[in-house]
Protein backbone atom coordinates (compact mmCIF):
# COMPACT_ATOMS: atom_id res chain seq x y z
CA UNK A 1 0.00 0.00 0.00
CA UNK A 2 0.82 3.54 -0.74
CA UNK A 3 1.16 5.46 2.72
CA UNK A 4 1.70 8.83 3.79
CA UNK A 5 2.46 9.87 7.58
CA UNK A 6 1.50 13.59 8.44
CA UNK A 7 1.93 15.56 11.37
CA UNK A 8 0.62 19.34 12.88
CA UNK A 9 4.60 20.42 13.15
CA UNK A 10 7.80 19.73 14.16
CA UNK A 11 8.22 22.81 16.59
CA UNK A 12 8.78 21.35 20.06
CA UNK A 13 9.23 18.15 21.19
CA UNK A 14 7.28 15.74 23.12
CA UNK A 15 4.64 12.80 23.46
CA UNK A 16 3.23 13.82 19.98
CA UNK A 17 6.76 13.32 18.24
CA UNK A 18 7.51 10.58 20.11
CA UNK A 19 4.23 8.73 18.88
CA UNK A 20 5.19 10.33 15.08
CA UNK A 21 8.88 8.80 15.49
CA UNK A 22 7.02 5.18 16.62
CA UNK A 23 4.76 5.18 13.13
CA UNK A 24 8.03 6.18 10.71
CA UNK A 25 9.48 3.16 12.48
CA UNK A 26 6.41 1.37 11.46
CA UNK A 27 6.61 2.47 7.91
CA UNK A 28 10.22 3.61 7.36
CA UNK A 29 9.52 4.41 3.46
CA UNK A 30 6.83 6.88 3.84
CA UNK A 31 6.84 10.48 3.60
CA UNK A 32 5.99 12.88 5.99
CA UNK A 33 4.00 15.83 5.20
CA UNK A 34 3.96 18.83 7.97
CA UNK A 35 3.49 22.17 8.41
CA UNK A 36 6.78 23.31 9.67
CA UNK A 37 10.02 21.57 10.32
CA UNK A 38 11.83 23.89 12.99
CA UNK A 39 16.12 24.06 12.11
CA UNK A 40 16.46 22.31 15.63
CA UNK A 41 15.11 18.77 14.37
CA UNK A 42 16.60 19.16 10.84
CA UNK A 43 19.66 17.36 12.00
CA UNK A 44 17.60 14.54 14.43
CA UNK A 45 15.28 13.32 11.07
CA UNK A 46 17.77 13.89 7.99
CA UNK A 47 17.04 10.66 6.93
CA UNK A 48 12.84 11.14 6.58
CA UNK A 49 11.34 12.47 4.18
CA UNK A 50 9.70 15.34 5.55
CA UNK A 51 7.10 17.58 3.18
CA UNK A 52 6.72 20.90 4.95
CA UNK A 53 3.71 23.44 3.88
CA UNK A 54 4.66 26.83 1.98
CA UNK A 55 4.45 28.21 5.87
CA UNK A 56 7.74 27.05 5.42
CA UNK A 57 9.04 29.47 3.95
CA UNK A 58 7.91 32.11 5.91
CA UNK A 59 8.78 30.26 9.50
CA UNK A 60 12.18 29.95 8.32
CA UNK A 61 12.27 34.12 8.53
CA UNK A 62 10.04 33.88 11.76
CA UNK A 63 9.86 31.00 13.84
CA UNK A 64 6.84 31.91 15.95
CA UNK A 65 4.88 29.41 15.32
CA UNK A 66 1.41 30.63 16.67
CA UNK A 67 1.40 33.72 14.93
CA UNK A 68 0.74 31.53 11.94
CA UNK A 69 -2.70 30.73 13.16
CA UNK A 70 -4.96 32.75 10.25
CA UNK A 71 -2.70 31.02 7.82
CA UNK A 72 -3.14 27.03 8.79
CA UNK A 73 -6.29 25.90 7.58
CA UNK A 74 -5.33 27.29 3.91
CA UNK A 75 -1.76 25.52 4.54
CA UNK A 76 -3.92 22.21 5.93
CA UNK A 77 -5.85 22.62 2.76
CA UNK A 78 -3.06 22.70 0.01
CA UNK A 79 -1.06 19.53 1.50
CA UNK A 80 -1.74 17.29 -1.52
CA UNK A 81 -2.42 13.61 -0.29
CA UNK A 82 -4.28 12.79 -3.16
CA UNK A 83 -2.30 10.03 -4.75
CA UNK A 84 -1.78 7.38 -1.16
CA UNK A 85 -3.51 4.54 -0.43
CA UNK A 86 -3.45 5.33 3.32
CA UNK A 87 -2.64 8.32 5.32
CA UNK A 88 -2.03 8.05 9.03
CA UNK A 89 -1.95 11.83 10.52
CA UNK A 90 -0.72 11.93 13.90
CA UNK A 91 -2.39 15.55 15.53
CA UNK A 92 -3.35 17.77 18.30
CA UNK A 93 -4.72 20.44 15.87
CA UNK A 94 -5.11 20.99 12.94
CA UNK A 95 -3.75 18.42 10.59
CA UNK A 96 -6.67 16.00 10.84
CA UNK A 97 -8.51 18.43 8.22
CA UNK A 98 -6.55 17.78 5.33
CA UNK A 99 -9.41 16.73 2.47
CA UNK A 100 -8.73 14.09 0.46
CA UNK A 101 -10.60 11.82 -2.29
CA UNK A 102 -12.94 9.29 -1.01
CA UNK A 103 -11.15 6.22 -1.89
CA UNK A 104 -7.89 7.49 0.20
CA UNK A 105 -8.48 6.14 4.29
CA UNK A 106 -7.53 8.62 6.61
CA UNK A 107 -6.48 7.13 9.71
CA UNK A 108 -6.42 9.87 12.45
CA UNK A 109 -4.33 8.70 15.43
CA UNK A 110 -5.60 11.70 18.29
CA UNK A 111 -3.88 13.07 20.53
CA UNK A 112 -6.65 15.57 21.75
CA UNK A 113 -9.09 17.44 19.69
CA UNK A 114 -7.82 21.33 19.14
CA UNK A 115 -7.26 22.22 22.38
CA UNK A 116 -7.55 25.98 22.43
CA UNK A 117 -11.10 25.07 20.20
CA UNK A 118 -12.83 22.95 22.35
CA UNK A 119 -11.42 22.89 26.29
CA UNK A 120 -9.24 25.52 26.49
CA UNK A 121 -11.41 28.49 27.45
CA UNK A 122 -7.82 30.49 29.00
CA UNK A 123 -6.45 30.69 25.45
CA UNK A 124 -7.51 34.31 24.16
CA UNK A 125 -6.28 35.46 27.94
CA UNK A 126 -2.82 34.03 27.48
CA UNK A 127 -2.28 34.08 23.79
CA UNK A 128 -3.55 37.72 22.60
CA UNK A 129 -3.66 41.40 23.38
CA UNK A 130 -7.14 42.72 24.98
CA UNK A 131 -7.21 45.14 21.64
CA UNK A 132 -7.33 41.97 19.62
CA UNK A 133 -9.55 39.65 21.19
CA UNK A 134 -12.85 40.42 19.33
CA UNK A 135 -11.33 39.65 16.02
CA UNK A 136 -9.64 36.24 17.01
CA UNK A 137 -13.08 35.11 19.04
CA UNK A 138 -15.00 35.31 15.45
CA UNK A 139 -11.86 33.64 13.46
CA UNK A 140 -12.13 31.13 16.07
CA UNK A 141 -15.83 30.75 15.94
CA UNK A 142 -15.12 29.88 12.16
CA UNK A 143 -12.36 27.82 12.91
CA UNK A 144 -14.35 25.71 15.29
CA UNK A 145 -16.51 25.15 12.29
CA UNK A 146 -13.79 23.99 10.21
CA UNK A 147 -12.58 21.90 12.61
CA UNK A 148 -15.70 19.88 13.42
CA UNK A 149 -16.24 19.47 9.66
CA UNK A 150 -12.75 18.22 8.93
CA UNK A 151 -12.69 15.15 11.76
CA UNK A 152 -16.21 14.20 9.68
CA UNK A 153 -14.30 13.36 7.13
CA UNK A 154 -11.72 11.19 9.01
CA UNK A 155 -11.94 7.59 7.71
CA UNK A 156 -10.83 6.14 11.16
CA UNK A 157 -10.23 7.54 14.96
CA UNK A 158 -7.73 6.14 16.85
CA UNK A 159 -7.92 7.97 20.17
CA UNK A 160 -4.91 8.22 22.69
CA UNK A 161 -6.64 7.42 25.93
CA UNK A 162 -10.13 6.97 27.15
CA UNK A 163 -10.06 10.41 28.06
CA UNK A 164 -9.39 11.83 24.53
CA UNK A 165 -12.20 9.08 23.16
CA UNK A 166 -14.43 10.93 25.62
CA UNK A 167 -13.45 14.12 23.97
CA UNK A 168 -13.82 13.06 20.65
CA UNK A 169 -17.83 11.81 20.82
CA UNK A 170 -18.16 14.84 22.81
CA UNK A 171 -16.94 18.03 20.14
CA UNK A 172 -16.89 15.55 17.17
CA UNK A 173 -19.41 13.26 17.46
CA UNK A 174 -17.84 9.78 16.22
CA UNK A 175 -16.78 6.60 17.62
CA UNK A 176 -13.15 5.87 18.10
CA UNK A 177 -10.79 3.37 19.33
CA UNK A 178 -8.19 3.32 21.56
CA UNK A 179 -4.46 2.93 21.56
CA UNK A 180 -2.12 4.08 24.16
CA UNK A 181 0.86 5.37 22.99
CA UNK A 182 4.42 3.08 23.80
CA UNK A 183 7.72 4.05 25.53
CA UNK A 184 10.71 2.34 24.89
CA UNK A 185 10.94 -0.03 27.89
CA UNK A 186 14.38 -0.84 27.10
CA UNK A 187 15.78 2.84 27.42
CA UNK A 188 14.13 3.42 30.37
CA UNK A 189 15.25 1.90 33.73
CA UNK A 190 16.79 2.45 36.68
CA UNK A 191 20.37 3.74 36.41
CA UNK A 192 21.05 5.33 39.96
CA UNK A 193 20.07 4.99 43.40
CA UNK A 194 17.00 6.92 45.06
CA UNK A 195 18.71 10.08 46.39
CA UNK A 196 16.82 13.05 48.82
CA UNK A 197 14.65 14.64 46.50
CA UNK A 198 11.40 14.99 44.39
CA UNK A 199 10.99 15.49 40.74
CA UNK A 200 8.64 17.80 38.53
CA UNK A 201 9.60 17.65 34.62
CA UNK A 202 7.98 19.10 31.44
CA UNK A 203 7.27 22.44 29.78
CA UNK A 204 6.80 25.13 31.78
CA UNK A 205 3.45 26.74 31.41
CA UNK A 206 0.62 27.84 33.51
CA UNK A 207 -1.44 25.26 32.73
CA UNK A 208 0.48 22.44 34.25
CA UNK A 209 0.24 23.94 37.51
CA UNK A 210 3.88 24.18 38.53
CA UNK A 211 3.74 27.04 40.44
CA UNK A 212 1.57 24.90 43.10
CA UNK A 213 3.98 22.58 43.07
CA UNK A 214 6.94 25.37 43.36
CA UNK A 215 4.36 27.16 46.47
CA UNK A 216 3.77 23.73 48.24
CA UNK A 217 8.11 22.95 48.32
CA UNK A 218 8.80 26.79 49.22
CA UNK A 219 6.67 26.06 52.01
CA UNK A 220 8.03 22.31 53.11
CA UNK A 221 11.62 23.36 52.25
CA UNK A 222 12.65 19.75 50.88
CA UNK A 223 14.49 19.73 48.12
CA UNK A 224 12.61 19.62 44.75
CA UNK A 225 13.91 19.56 41.52
CA UNK A 226 12.49 20.77 37.92
CA UNK A 227 13.60 19.51 34.24
CA UNK A 228 12.25 21.64 31.12
CA UNK A 229 11.96 24.87 30.22
CA UNK A 230 9.00 27.31 28.60
CA UNK A 231 7.14 30.53 29.64
CA UNK A 232 6.59 30.50 33.37
CA UNK A 233 10.39 29.25 33.54
CA UNK A 234 11.27 32.87 34.55
CA UNK A 235 7.85 33.28 36.68
CA UNK A 236 8.75 29.91 38.59
CA UNK A 237 12.26 30.97 39.39
CA UNK A 238 11.52 34.28 40.58
CA UNK A 239 8.95 32.61 43.42
CA UNK A 240 11.22 29.60 43.99
CA UNK A 241 13.29 28.76 47.13
CA UNK A 242 16.61 27.61 47.39
CA UNK A 243 15.86 24.16 48.10
CA UNK A 244 14.36 24.24 43.95
CA UNK A 245 16.74 23.55 41.78
CA UNK A 246 15.54 24.33 37.71
CA UNK A 247 17.69 21.72 35.41
CA UNK A 248 16.65 23.24 32.18
CA UNK A 249 16.54 21.22 29.13
CA UNK A 250 17.64 17.95 29.88
CA UNK A 251 18.54 15.07 27.38
CA UNK A 252 16.55 11.56 27.72
CA UNK A 253 19.39 10.17 29.59
CA UNK A 254 19.63 13.30 31.72
CA UNK A 255 16.20 12.98 32.30
CA UNK A 256 16.30 8.62 33.25
CA UNK A 257 18.43 9.67 36.03
CA UNK A 258 16.77 12.30 37.14
CA UNK A 259 13.72 9.95 36.86
CA UNK A 260 15.62 6.81 39.08
CA UNK A 261 17.14 8.91 41.54
CA UNK A 262 13.73 10.68 42.38
CA UNK A 263 11.84 9.74 45.48
CA UNK A 264 8.77 10.37 43.60
CA UNK A 265 7.38 12.04 39.80
CA UNK A 266 5.22 14.99 40.66
CA UNK A 267 2.79 15.22 37.93
CA UNK A 268 -0.06 17.89 38.71
CA UNK A 269 -1.38 18.77 35.52
CA UNK A 270 -4.41 17.22 33.42
CA UNK A 271 -2.74 15.48 30.51
CA UNK A 272 -4.54 13.58 27.04
CA UNK A 273 -2.23 11.11 28.54
CA UNK A 274 1.13 11.63 29.66
CA UNK A 275 4.20 9.39 28.94
CA UNK A 276 6.20 10.63 31.30
CA UNK A 277 4.67 8.95 34.70
CA UNK A 278 5.09 5.16 32.67
CA UNK A 279 9.03 7.06 32.33
CA UNK A 280 9.36 7.67 35.57
CA UNK A 281 7.29 3.70 36.45
CA UNK A 282 10.20 2.54 34.14
CA UNK A 283 13.01 4.02 36.19
CA UNK A 284 11.03 2.33 39.11
CA UNK A 285 9.61 5.92 39.90
CA UNK A 286 6.42 6.21 41.16
CA UNK A 287 4.23 9.29 40.49
CA UNK A 288 2.16 11.50 42.75
CA UNK A 289 -0.41 12.95 39.67
CA UNK A 290 -3.74 14.66 39.43
CA UNK A 291 -6.28 12.11 39.01
CA UNK A 292 -7.79 13.97 36.00
CA UNK A 293 -7.19 12.98 32.31
CA UNK A 294 -4.36 10.25 31.18
CA UNK A 295 -2.43 9.93 34.44
CA UNK A 296 -5.84 8.06 36.09
CA UNK A 297 -5.48 5.30 33.21
CA UNK A 298 -1.86 4.65 33.83
CA UNK A 299 -1.30 4.72 37.39
CA UNK A 300 -2.65 2.74 40.31
CA UNK A 301 -2.85 3.85 43.53
CA UNK A 302 -0.83 2.04 46.05
CA UNK A 303 0.81 0.30 43.39
CA UNK A 304 2.24 2.81 40.98
CA UNK A 305 1.80 6.03 42.90
CA UNK A 306 -0.92 8.38 44.49
CA UNK A 307 -3.88 10.42 42.87
CA UNK A 308 -5.34 13.39 44.69
CA UNK A 309 -8.62 14.71 43.54
CA UNK A 310 -8.67 18.18 44.25
CA UNK A 311 -5.67 20.72 43.60
CA UNK A 312 -5.37 21.48 47.32
CA UNK A 313 -1.49 21.72 49.32
CA UNK A 314 -3.29 20.28 52.23
CA UNK A 315 -4.11 17.01 50.01
CA UNK A 316 -0.80 17.55 48.36
CA UNK A 317 1.42 18.16 51.45
CA UNK A 318 -0.50 15.31 53.08
CA UNK A 319 0.33 12.50 50.37
CA UNK A 320 4.51 14.39 50.48
CA UNK A 321 4.52 13.68 54.16
CA UNK A 322 3.74 10.61 54.36
CA UNK A 323 5.24 9.09 51.04
CA UNK A 324 7.69 6.32 51.24
CA UNK A 325 9.25 5.64 48.05
CA UNK A 326 10.19 2.01 49.74
CA UNK A 327 6.44 1.36 49.51
CA UNK A 328 6.40 0.92 45.66
CA UNK A 329 8.15 -1.87 44.51
CA UNK A 330 10.24 -1.90 41.56
CA UNK A 331 8.92 -4.90 39.87
CA UNK A 332 5.24 -3.78 40.24
CA UNK A 333 6.61 -0.31 38.64
CA UNK A 334 8.38 -1.79 35.84
CA UNK A 335 5.55 -4.15 35.11
CA UNK A 336 3.08 -1.48 34.69
CA UNK A 337 4.80 0.35 32.05
CA UNK A 338 5.50 -2.88 30.06
CA UNK A 339 2.19 -2.58 29.41
CA UNK A 340 2.51 0.37 27.21
CA UNK A 341 5.58 -0.64 25.62
CA UNK A 342 6.01 0.83 22.08
CA UNK A 343 6.11 -3.23 21.07
CA UNK A 344 2.60 -3.29 21.82
CA UNK A 345 1.95 0.33 20.36
CA UNK A 346 3.17 -1.05 17.07
CA UNK A 347 1.14 -4.46 16.81
CA UNK A 348 -1.88 -2.27 17.89
CA UNK A 349 -1.61 0.30 15.19
CA UNK A 350 -0.45 -2.44 12.13
CA UNK A 351 -3.96 -4.92 13.68
CA UNK A 352 -6.20 -1.84 13.69
CA UNK A 353 -4.90 -0.76 10.18
CA UNK A 354 -4.73 -4.23 8.56
CA UNK A 355 -8.44 -4.93 10.21
CA UNK A 356 -9.74 -1.39 8.25
CA UNK A 357 -8.28 -2.85 4.87
CA UNK A 358 -9.91 -6.10 5.23
CA UNK A 359 -13.37 -4.66 6.46
CA UNK A 360 -13.02 -2.05 3.53
CA UNK A 361 -11.77 -4.56 0.67
CA UNK A 362 -15.26 -7.08 1.86
CA UNK A 363 -13.02 -9.79 3.53
CA UNK A 364 -14.20 -11.51 6.39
Amino acid sequence: MNIALVHDSFTQYGGAERVIEQLHEIFPAAPVYTLVLDRKFRKKYRSWDIRASWLQIFYNFFSQFKYFLPFIPLAVMSLDLSKYDIVISSSSGFVKNIKLPESVMHINYCHTPTRFLWTDAGYLAQETPVWIRPIVRLFLKWMKKWDYNGAQRVTRFIANSKEVQRRIKAYYHTDSMVIYPGIDTEFWHPTRKKTNYFLLAGRLQAHKKNDLIVEIFNELGWPLRLAGTGRQEKYLKSIAKPNITFLGQLSDEQLRDEYSGALAFIYPQIEDFGLMPLEAAACATATIAYSEGGASETIVPGVTGELFEKRSKEKIKDILTNWQALNYRNFQLQNQAKKFSRRLFKENITNFINTNLNENSGRP
